[in-house]
């Protein structure tokens, strides 16, 4: 991968980053630092070379003039992070945001395969790039002219066994609980008054119609993957509530929404109280919509999210946790921590 080419940004956090361990050594040495961003085999790196000294002891009889020592090292950006929003080929994918409030994640990076334009609002995380454009209030400052990078679950499978081989689903339902098996459910449920869906443990493909949860209802589900066929989607509107945990075990571990390949639908989140959607979201050709005037997902330990999309319109904050280690919930390979940000090369 190449690094992002806002040079002066790559720059400023490493010497921030050397600066805050030198401020956390009590005696440290009098330390020179030279930063810059070089070329290896192609591809951007930023070099970091350190030079110390140390008075010596006895004036300068031991060692004679002192010590000094010297440190480089080089790295290239993964581009790996917990959040990888705007997903897709280059030219399709995009992050907007148009509002107040700030898209925020605070420990993860937000990457682009496209532009991150943030239009009123704005995004603030541990890192900001794109492959193409980035303007509007970011923080830091991003990259741009990133490499794109590759969907890390290319190569899962994520096609039902059987399509509308389960039970149709009511079309509404305003009081007492639906509760699910795992399973295909065949159609769309308007759950809304003061009823409940209630998801069993496992994985839980949706066909041929729109999950809307409404007015006062509730959606629920610990150790749940949703999976959304082609023509399937959900939209969390009103003074819903929405609390998901994602699989725990299986070959669906640590996903929590997952869409077919050929889904191109938009997910809509403008309810009040989604408070968990804690796993990945992982709707690579979807539009993922978040709406409204409320913070998002905050209750989740961790999230990503992998869409071809990510737009947020009015004032919703979109928090984006990275607590990985206070969740029963794995992360799948290829995102969050066992990714990295930064590859040292030599």
């Amino acid at each position: 991968m190449r690094l992002a080419t806002n040079i002066s940004a790559a720059v400023e956090r490493a010497s921030a980053y050397v600066d805050g361990h030198l401020q956390d050594w009590s005696q440290a040495p009098q330390v020179t630092q030279s930063i810059q961003v070089v070329t290896i085999d192609g591809q951007n790196a930023l070099e970091v070379v350190l030079e110390a000294h140390r008075d010596s002891f006895f004036g300068s009889m031991l060692p004679p003039g002192g010590w000094n020592f010297s440190a480089e090292a080089r790295a290239v950006t993964l581009a790996r992070s917990p959040v990888r929003s705007g997903h897709g080929r280059r030219g399709r994918a995009r992050v907007e945001c148009a509002g107040l409030r700030p898209h925020h994640a605070p420990a993860c990076m937000v990457h682009s395969n496209r532009d991150i334009i943030v239009d009123g609002g704005s995004v603030s995380a541990a890192d900001v790039q794109a492959v193409t454009d980035a303007r509007g209030t970011i923080t830091p400052l991003p990259g741009v002219d990133a490499a794109s990078v590759p969907d890390p679950f290319a190569d899962a499978e994520f096609t039902p066994s059987h399509v509308c081989s389960g039970a149709t689903l009511p079309a509404m339902l305003q009081t007492g609980v639906l509760r699910l098996s795992p399973g295909v459910h065949c159609g769309g449920v308007t759950i809304t008054g003061d009823a409940e869906l209630l998801l069993e443990p496992g994985e839980h493909w949706f066909s041929g119609g729109i999950i809307d949860i409404r007015g006062m209802g509730r959606l629920t589900g610990q150790d749940v993957a949703l999976m959304f066929a082609p023509d399937a989607r959900f939209e969390f509107r009103g003074q819903a509530t929405v609390d998901l945990e994602g699989r725990r075990t299986g070959p669906y571990a640590g996903f929590v929404v997952v869409s077919a390949p050929s889904n191109t639908q938009h997910f809509l989140i403008s309810a009040d109280n989604v408070r968990r959607l804690l796993g990945v979201i992982y709707i690579p050709r979807a539009q993922l919509v978040v709406e409204g005037r409320r913070n998002v997902a905050e209750d989740s330990a961790w999230t990503v999210i992998v869409a071809r999309q990510l737009r947020l319109n009015g004032s919703p904050s979109l928090i984006i946790n990275a607590d990985y280690g206070y969740s029963t919930v794995p992360v799948p390979e290829g995102v969050g921590p066992s990714g990295g940000s930064t590859q040292l090369v030599e």
